[in-house]
């Protein structure tokens, strides 16, 4: 389930998953006003958090939290939901790389096989 859209009239309320190819907003290609994310990003209080991109404010994504305070992060610190259900609502699955010990999102193909990846993507293409 690669994309999801919440607005079937416009374009704008499609929001992706984590792939193979696309695990952080970085990655994304079509980046939408409204797409889930998990921070792992540099503020402590917020690390762990979900959120949703607003708009790029220069090489920052400002991203908005439930609390609706707004912040500035590098679009590599925000890693993409694993599935979103069918009401909207995204789901994280958020693992740490036993090698390099960052936090990685696993696809929803990794969660449903039979055994999750140990690795994040970098860590394993370097074996």
């Amino acid at each position: 389930m690669p994309i999801f859209g919440t607005d079937t009239s416009d374009q704008t309320g499609k929001f992706s998953c984590a792939t193979a190819t696309q695990r952080t907003l970085k990655d994304l290609r079509t980046k939408r006003k409204g797409q889930p994310v998990f921070v792992v990003g540099h503020r402590l209080e917020r690390k762990g958090s979900e959120a949703t991109f607003e708009v790029f404010n220069d090489r920052l994504a400002v991203i908005r939290f439930e609390d609706d305070a707004r912040l500035g992060y590098d679009p590599l610190e925000l890693l993409l939901p694993t599935e979103i259900d069918e009401k909207g609502v995204a789901y994280f699955e958020i693992r740490t790389c036993r090698v390099c010990e960052q936090l990685f999102p696993l696809t929803a193909e990794e969660c449903d096989a039979e055994e999750e990846p140990t690795v994040c993507p970098e860590c394993a293409s370097q074996k």
